[in-house]
C-alpha cells in the first residue's frame, strides 16, 4: 500500500516538473498522435488540453499552416520512429504573419525488445535569440563598415573582438589579437612607457563610467606610424552594469596635416602683419602730412572766405536797415531783390566751402523742423528773378502727401533745390521749369521726401548723365564759357542725397529738357507745433481762371479748391466772354476771375479792358493777374483794370488773402486821395505780393512778458516797427491771464525767465497744464540774461520751445517769427 502511495507521489511530483518547464514537452506514438502533453505545450499550440491529446503532432495549429515545416516534422518524426534521434531548426509564420523559429527534438523511447514504444517531442521557442543574434550581427557588421579602428575589450582589459580595420588598416590577424590585454597590443609603442601608462589610465576612466579621449601614435604591422585619437568609452549591459570597454581609434592624419598648413599660415601672417604695421606707419606719416595739407587749404579757405563774406555781409546787412525805412512798393521790392542776388553769391562761397568740408569728411547734417511747401515755394521765388524777360513758366506743384511740418535740414534741402532749380533756369531760355514736391515712402517714424525739377531746356547728352554729378564736371565743355558755374553744385547735391539716405539722378533728351530727381528721408515732426494761423476758407464762391499754362491752369485749380471755391478752368482766352454771359444767363455768375498776363491771342490786359469797358452785368467783376515776370506789372495791371497782382508760382497763403481782400472779407491794400475810378469816387490800390505779406504779418499776434521797462519798450518798438501786434504783460501771473483769457488771440509768447510774482518756469508749466483742456499748443520762447551752460535744458524741461539770451537781437527774434508764419521773409 505504502508502496503504491509512494508511486503515486512520484508520478505527481514528475508530472508538476515537466508542467514547469518552459520548453514544449510531448508524448507521440507511433501512429504519430500526441497522448501527452505538458502545459507549455497546451498553450503553444492554442488548444485546450482535451482538443490537444490525439491530435497528430503534425496538425498542431502552430505550424499546420505552413506546408513546408509540416512536411519537415513528418520527416524527423518518421527517422524518429526507425530509432534515431533527430533534432531540426525551424522557420515559419503562425497564423498572423508573425516569423516563428524553434528547435526541435524527437528521442525515441524503446521497450525491453529494442522496439520504439513511443516519441518524446521536445520544443524550444528560439525566436528571440535568432532576434538577437539578428540585431548582433547587424551591428558587428556596422562596426567593420567603420573606417577607424574599434575594439572591445573585457573588465579585464582583455581583447574580445576587433573590427575589420584591424586587418584592413593596420594590417594584423584579428585571430592572433583575441584574449590579449590591449595595451599590450603590437600597434602601440611598447617601448613608450608614458603611452602604456596613458592607454591604461584611460581604460580605468572607462571602467569608472567616464568616457574620454587621448591622442596617441599606432604602428602598422609593416612599421608605419599614424596619428590617432584613442576613445575610451564604459559598454554596460541590459542592468546598466559596466561589462567592458569599447575602444575607437580615429586617423588624424589630415588634421595634423591642416594643423602644420595652419602653423605655416601663422607664420607667414605674422611677417605679413610685420610688414602691414611698417606699411600703415608709413600710411599714417602720409596721412599726417596730407592732414597738415588739408589744414593749409582750409585755413586758406576759411581766409578767402572771410575776406568775401566780409564785403558781402555788408551789403546785406545795410539792405536790411534801407528795408527798414520808408520805401515804397518798388523800392522795397528792389531792396529785397538785391538782398536775395547777395544771399545767391554767398550760397556760391558756401559750395566751395562745403566740398572743403566733403574731402575732410565734415559734411553733416542738422535736425529741426521746418514746413517742406513753404521751403520749395521760398526756391521758387528765389530763382524767379534769374529767369528775367525770359519766356520761362515757373511751376510749383505740392503734393497733398507733404506734411505741413517735418524734421530735418531745411537749409541743406533748400540748397539743393535751389542748385537744381538755378541749373534749370540757367539751360533754359523758353517753355516752364516746374519744381514737384511728393511723399515717396511712409515709416513709422519718418517720410522719404521726392522732388523733380523739370525743364525744357537744352538737356544732357546720354554719355554725360553720370559724370554731371562727379566735382568739377559739367555736361559739355562749351558750357562753361556760355554758362559758368563751378562744377560743385551737382556733386555736393549728391552727397547731401547720400547723407540723407536717399539719391539723386536726372532724366534728359538732348533739345527737349531734363528731370532732375531728388529723395531724402526726413524724421516727422512732433504733433506740438506753432499756432497756425486760422486757415482761409471760402466757400460759395466761384472763380473762372484762365492760362494757356495746362500746368499752371491745374495748379491754380488744385489751390482754389483747397479753399472750397468751385472752380472753372479754361486754357482759351478768346471764350472767356461767351464763358461769363452763359453764367449769367444761367443765374449761377463767376464771383472772380484770375487771368495770366501773357497769354497768345488775347493777353490778360485785353481781357481786363474788355470787361471793364463792356456793359454787362460782369463788368464790375474782381479780377487778379498773374504772371511769371519780374518785369513791374502792378501799376500796368491796375490801370488794365485788375484788383490784384501776383507773382507765379502762387503760393496758398497769399492767393487765399489776396481772395479776402478783394472779395469784401477783409482789407490788405493801401488806400491814397488820388487814386479812383473814372467817375471820380474814391478806390483802394491794387493789392499785391507785398500787400499781402504785410497783411499777413499784422495777423501775428505776440504777447511779450518782461518786467523791465527798458526791455519792454525796445522789444515792442522792434516788433512794431516790423508791422506784428504786440501786447505787453509785466510779469508770468499777469502773461498767464492774457493768454487763459483768449487763447486764440495769441500766436507767441516771448517769456522772460525772471520776473515778479510769478517767473517765467512757473508761468510756462502753468500755461502748459491748461492746454490740455485747450487742445492746442502756443510756442513760448524763453529770454534769460543767463547763458551758462545747462539753461537752454533747464528751459525745454519747463515746456519751453526755445530759448534766446538778453540783449535781444532782432535777427534772432524775426528768426523765431519767421518759423510761425515762413512766408514773412
Amino acid at each position: 500500500m505504502n508502496t503504491h502511495m509512494q508511486h503515486n507521489s512520484n508520478h505527481h511530483e514528475l508530472k508538476q516538473f515537466i508542467d514547469n518547464l518552459t520548453t514544449f514537452i510531448g508524448r507521440i506514438e507511433s501512429d504519430g498522435t500526441v497522448s501527452m502533453a505538458n502545459k507549455r505545450a497546451v498553450k503553444v499550440s492554442g488548444l485546450k488540453y482535451d482538443a490537444l491529446i490525439g491530435l497528430n503532432f503534425i496538425d498542431i495549429p502552430w505550424w499546420s499552416q505552413d506546408d513546408t515545416t509540416r512536411n519537415n516534422i513528418k520527416n524527423l518524426i518518421e527517422k524518429a520512429l526507425s530509432g534515431q534521434k533527430t533534432v531540426s531548426e525551424e522557420s515559419f509564420h503562425l497564423s498572423d504573419h508573425t516569423l516563428k523559429h524553434i528547435r526541435l527534438i524527437f528521442q525515441p523511447v524503446f521497450d525491453n525488445n529494442n522496439r520504439v514504444k513511443y516519441l518524446i517531442a521536445e520544443s524550444q521557442d528560439l525566436t528571440s535569440i535568432k532576434d538577437t543574434e539578428k540585431k548582433l550581427n547587424y551591428y558587428c557588421k556596422l562596426i567593420d563598415s567603420m573606417s577607424s579602428f574599434a575594439a572591445l575589450v573585457d573588465t579585464d582589459g582583455r581583447l574580445v573582438f576587433v573590427n575589420k580595420s584591424v586587418s584592413e588598416c593596420l594590417e594584423y590577424d584579428e585571430k592572433t589579437l583575441i584574449g590579449e590585454p590591449f595595451w599590450e597590443s603590437p600597434w602601440f609603442n611598447l617601448s613608450d612607457s608614458k603611452i602604456r601608462t596613458s592607454i591604461i589610465n584611460s581604460f580605468k576612466k572607462a571602467l569608472n563610467g567616464e568616457k574620454n579621449q587621448i591622442e596617441v601614435s599606432i604602428f602598422t604591422n609593416h612599421g608605419k606610424k599614424i596619428p590617432m585619437y584613442h576613445i575610451s568609452s564604459p559598454l554596460k549591459d541590459i542592468d546598466g552594469l559596466i561589462s567592458g570597454v569599447i575602444f575607437e581609434e580615429i586617423d588624424i592624419t589630415e588634421l595634423k596635416h591642416k594643423e602644420k598648413e595652419l602653423e605655416k599660415a601663422k607664420q607667414e601672417a605674422e611677417e605679413l602683419n610685420i610688414q602691414i604695421e611698417k606699411a600703415i606707419e608709413r600710411a599714417n606719416q602720409l596721412a599726417m602730412e596730407a592732414q597738415l595739407a588739408t589744414i593749409s587749404k582750409n585755413q586758406f579757405l576759411a581766409n578767402m572766405s572771410h575776406d568775401i563774406r566780409t564785403p558781402m555781409n555788408g551789403i546785406i546787412g545795410f539792405t536790411d536797415m534801407l528795408l527798414d525805412t520808408d520805401l515804397d512798393e518798388d523800392q522795397a521790392d528792389y531792396a529785397q531783390t538785391v538782398k536775395r542776388s547777395a544771399e545767391s553769391l554767398l550760397a556760391l562761397i558756401n559750395d566751395i566751402l562745403d566740398f572743403s568740408k566733403i574731402e575732410a569728411g565734415e559734411f553733416d547734417l542738422e535736425e529741426i523742423e521746418f514746413d517742406p511747401e513753404l521751403l520749395a515755394y521760398d526756391v521758387c521765388d528765389l530763382i524767379r528773378p534769374t529767369i528775367g524777360n525770359k519766356p520761362i513758366e515757373i511751376l510749383c506743384h505740392i503734393d497733398d502727401s507733404i506734411p505741413a511740418r517735418v524734421k530735418g535740414d531745411p537749409l541743406r534741402l533748400r540748397q539743393v533745390l535751389t542748385n537744381l532749380m538755378g541749373n534749370a533756369s540757367k539751360f533754359t531760355d523758353k517753355g516752364e521749369i516746374e519744381l514737384a514736391l511728393k511723399t515717396d515712402k511712409t515709416d513709422t517714424d519718418r517720410i522719404k521726401l521726392h522732388a523733380t525739377i523739370r525743364d525744357t531746356g537744352i538737356g544732357i547728352p546720354k554719355d554725360k548723365l553720370k559724370t554731371i554729378f562727379e566735382p568739377f564736371h559739367q555736361a559739355d565743355s562749351t558750357t562753361t564759357r556760355k554758362y559758368g558755374g563751378t562744377g560743385l553744385g551737382l556733386s555736393i547735391c549728391r552727397q547731401i542725397a547720400d547723407l540723407m539716405k536717399g539719391d539723386l539722378w536726372v532724366e534728359s533728351e538732348l533739345g527737349k529738357g531734363s528731370i532732375f530727381h531728388f529723395t531724402g528721408w526726413v524724421n516727422k515732426a512732433e504733433q506740438k507745433g506753432l499756432t497756425p494761423i486760422k486757415p482761409v476758407s471760402l466757400p460759395d464762391i466761384k472763380a473762372l481762371v484762365v492760362d494757356d499754362n495746362i500746368l499752371s491752369l491745374k495748379n491754380i485749380e488744385h489751390i482754389l479748391k483747397k479753399l472750397k471755391i468751385e472752380t472753372h478752368c479754361l486754357s482759351d482766352s478768346e471764350k472767356v466772354i461767351d464763358i461769363l454771359e452763359d453764367a449769367i444767363e444761367t443765374g449761377h455768375p463767376f464771383d472772380i476771375c484770375i487771368f495770366d498776363i501773357e497769354m497768345p491771342k488775347k493777353d490778360g490786359y485785353s481781357l481786363a479792358r474788355l470787361i471793364r469797358n463792356s456793359k454787362k452785368e460782369f463788368s464790375s467783376i474782381p479780377l487778379i493777374a498773374v504772371s511769371s515776370s519780374i518785369n513791374r506789372d502792378a501799376k500796368k495791371c491796375e490801370q488794365a483794370g485788375f484788383n490784384g497782382f501776383l507773382s507765379k508760382p502762387l503760393r496758398r497763403e497769399k492767393l487765399a488773402r489776396m481772395l479776402k481782400n478783394i472779395l469784401g472779407k477783409e482789407d490788405i491794400t493801401d488806400h491814397s486821395e488820388d487814386s479812383g475810378t473814372k467817375d471820380g469816387k474814391k478806390s483802394s490800390k491794387i493789392a499785391t505780393d507785398y500787400s499781402v505779406r504785410e497783411n499777413m504779418k499784422s495777423a501775428v499776434h505776440i504777447l511779450l512778458a518782461e518786467d523791465n521797462p527798458v526791455n519792454q519798450k525796445l522789444a515792442k518798438m522792434m516788433l512794431n516797427k516790423a508791422g506784428y501786434h504786440v501786447t505787453v504783460a509785466n510779469n508770468g501771473r499777469e502773461a498767464v491771464e492774457m493768454y487763459l483769457e483768449d487763447p486764440d488771440r495769441f500766436h507767441l509768447i516771448f517769456m522772460d525767465v525772471q520776473m515778479p510774482e510769478m517767473d517765467g518756469f512757473e508761468a510756462t508749466k502753468t500755461i502748459r497744464k491748461h492746454e490740455a483742456s485747450l487742445k492746442r499748443h502756443i510756442p513760448i520762447i524763453a529770454m534769460t540774461a543767463n547763458s551758462m551752460k545747462g539753461d537752454r535744458e533747464k528751459c525745454l524741461e519747463a515746456g519751453m520751445d526755445d530759448y534766446t539770451t538778453k540783449p535781444i537781437r532782432r535777427e534772432t527774434v524775426f528768426g523765431f517769427i519767421k518759423k510761425l508764419e515762413p512766408d514773412f521773409s
